[in-house]
């Protein structure tokens, strides 16, 4: 897997993102999400409808939505590739400020959280535009990156009365639903401020929701819930304590040996694999 990853304002752009192993992932993410597929086939399965897309297609998706995404590829093919590009709501409502867009009402249209794009020739244009950097290797800083996921996002508004009118609900700012939000990101090392923030809430609110919710501080909901995850890798696989405990969102070794021997009354180094 190849990833170039420019970050900027919790946000960010994957430039030449590749695998050429088949991947199913599910996710609920913390951002809206614009992929452009290069090469391969991307599935993305909502309960139980899916949906398939193909080379030169965009999809967009809106953050909060859960879904299994497969990247796969077929008729001969070896990879697939794509960009990704992930915005929050500001960015959105910066693009129509922009343009001073208007967009017609559509009261029969239903909202979608995904949608296929077929690549126009404005959006064909800004494709061409990101050669120089994902071919000719020029480096894409942080202000150049929020400059072209705007040159994407007023590219869709522009090209289609529809798309600009399901974008509009990607401006508008939204509360997550907790428990699927914690359970796809409770892994990740950050403040309890960050997690409030990506779900939506002011942290006063995501700790009031979150004793409502599960009865339990979220401090001490995250250790349980990472020593659980750090135990089942322990125990399942032949991986050492050394090689889990960042991902399973500690710091340092020496802080996650303490707190695991605390709730399972062992050291993490003497636990066998089953």
């Amino acid at each position: 897997m190849i990833n170039q990853t420019i970050t900027y304002n919790n946000s960010r752009i994957i430039l030449s993102h590749e695998r050429k192993k088949k991947a199913v992932i599910d996710i609920y993410p913390k951002h809206h999400l614009l992929t452009y597929i290069r090469e391969g086939v991307l599935k993305v399965k909502q309960g139980k409808e899916v949906q398939m897309f193909t080379k030169g297609e965009f999809v967009l998706l809106k953050k909060y939505t859960q879904v299994t995404i497969t990247k796969t590829w077929e008729n001969g093919g070896v990879k697939f590739s794509s960009f990704v590009f992930s915005f929050q709501e500001d960015l959105v409502q910066e693009a129509f400020a922009q343009l001073h867009f208007e967009t017609p009402q559509k009261n029969k249209v239903p909202i979608e959280n995904v949608i296929g794009i077929s690549a126009n020739p404005i959006l064909k244009q800004f494709i061409s535009s990101l050669q120089l950097f994902f071919e000719e290797g020029i480096p894409m800083d942080n202000q150049l990156a929020r400059l072209k996921t705007s040159e994407a996002l007023i590219g869709m508004i522009k090209s289609d009365d529809t798309l600009a009118y399901q974008l509009q609900n990607y401006a508008v700012k939204s509360k997550a639903d907790l428990h699927h939000y914690m359970k796809f990101h409770y892994l990740e090392n950050k403040k309890l401020i960050e997690f409030a923030r990506e779900s939506g809430r002011s942290i006063s609110t995501f700790k009031k929701d979150f004793q409502a919710l599960y009865h339990i501080t979220p401090a001490k909901w995250l250790k349980k819930k990472r020593l659980e995850h750090a135990h089942k890798l322990l125990t399942t696989t032949h991986r050492k304590p050394s090689d889990i405990y960042l991902e399973c969102g500690f710091e340092d070794l020496a802080h996650f040996s303490k707190s695991f021997k605390a709730q399972y009354k062992v050291n993490p180094s003497q636990i066998v694999t089953l």
